[in-house]
Formats: C-alpha cells, structure tokens, sequence
C-alpha cells in the first residue's frame, strides 16, 4: 500500500517545484541547538528554554520589554556623528559611520527614548554593540546626556544600557570628553533625587564605563 511503503526511491520535487523556508521562523541556540519557532524564543524574552542561553539583544528589544505594551517615544533619533578629526585608518571614518547605518538601520550606537514601564514613567538610553561595536563617540554622549535633561524634566528615573567596548577611537579627545560631560549631568539627575539605574549587558568594557555606572545612594520619602 502506497500509504506505509515508499513507491519511489529518492526525491521527485522538480527544483522549480521546490520552496525554500523563509528566514527568521526558527531559533537554534548556539550552547545546546535546541530548535524553537522564533515566536517561541521571543515569548521567552530570548532565553533559551532549555539551557538558559541569554541571547544579545539590541535597543528594539529592550524597549519592547521594557515599556508598557511596547509603547515609546523615541528622541534625538537622527543624530549622527561627524568627522571633526578627518579621521582615517584602513577606512575613512564617515565610511565607517555610513557601513554602520546600512548595517544596523541605527544613525549611530544608541537610542533614547520615554514611555512608562509598570505604569511608571522612564526615560531610557540604549546602547547598540552592532554599530562600531558600541563605541562612545560624540553623539553617544550627547543623546546620554540629553536622555538625563528628558528624566529630569519628567521627574522620573533615567536607565541607562551599556552595550560596549568603550571609547570611539575615531573621535579621540571628543569621545573622552563624554565620560565628564555625562557624569555632570548624572550629578545633576542626583541633585534633584531622582534614581538612575545603570545595567551592564553582555559585552561591555567595565573600565571604560566606570564613571557611567558608578553607584550613587537615594533616600525616597
């Protein structure tokens, strides 16, 4: 019977017949290969299911869990950097800056943005590892520092999610620059009481973002 034993040997799919699988439908973990629809795998908040195995994520999945039904604004978006030093190595900076863009679909390493989370309101600032490896450049610092005026003028907390390697050597003195110009600000969200919550995710340079995550104590009434 044609139902319990193979007629024909071998595949009969013409090649023109046959249909690829879209990408983008399943996940296979990197530590344990397990299988799961990419569905699964978001339900999950990108963990494994079986291992544990934390995947990396970007600033558009951070915010989905984040705020409140995915809901945000976002600011400063069009941001993006400049080539004050006419910086070139095997590359000229402001290639590097468009390969980025293309790439990612981000103006630069990180995004800002307020909404409520658990009925709450908060500002947040995002890194992005996959443009130019998260690097600190001008433009970081500014939309950081910018995202901290924002919390200020809400009265509510500033997250901030560090996703780097540290510096932006293309920008030399102007991305060194950043660490004092941001901790000013952070001194600022401190003088009017408001908690700023700095999370560390996977890879991040601890040393070059000491000054960015520094502890700070809050008394609330």
């Amino acid at each position: 019977m044609g139902w319990f034993k193979r007629i024909k040997e071998g595949i009969t799919t013409s090649t023109k017949d046959k249909k690829e699988t879209p990408e983008g439908l399943w996940y296979k973990c990197p530590k344990c290969g397990t299988v799961v629809s990419m569905d699964e795998h978001i339900e999950n908040t990108w963990v494994c299911s079986s291992c544990d195995h934390h995947d990396r994520i970007g600033s558009e999945e951070y915010f989905s869990l984040l705020f409140d039904q995915g809901k945000f604004t976002e600011f400063n978006r069009s941001m993006a950097s400049a080539d004050p030093l006419k910086f070139q190595d095997t590359k000229k900076y402001p290639d590097r800056i468009k390969a980025g863009q293309k790439k990612t679909g981000l103006k630069d390493a990180i995004r800002t943005a307020h909404g409520k989370s658990d009925g709450k309101e908060l500002v947040v600032a995002c890194m992005d590892f996959a443009f130019i490896g998260g690097s600190m450049g001008s433009v970081v610092g500014e939309k950081i520092s910018r995202a901290i005026d924002k919390a200020i003028e809400k009265k509510c907390p500033f997250l901030l999610i560090s996703k780097s390697g540290g510096a932006r050597m293309m920008e030399a003195g102007f991305s060194l620059m950043q660490m004092a110009k941001t901790s000013a600000k952070l001194t600022l969200l401190s003088d009017a009481g408001l908690p700023y919550i700095s999370l560390l995710t996977d890879p991040t340079t601890g040393r070059s973002y000491c000054q960015l995550c520094h502890a700070r104590r809050f008394e609330y009434s």
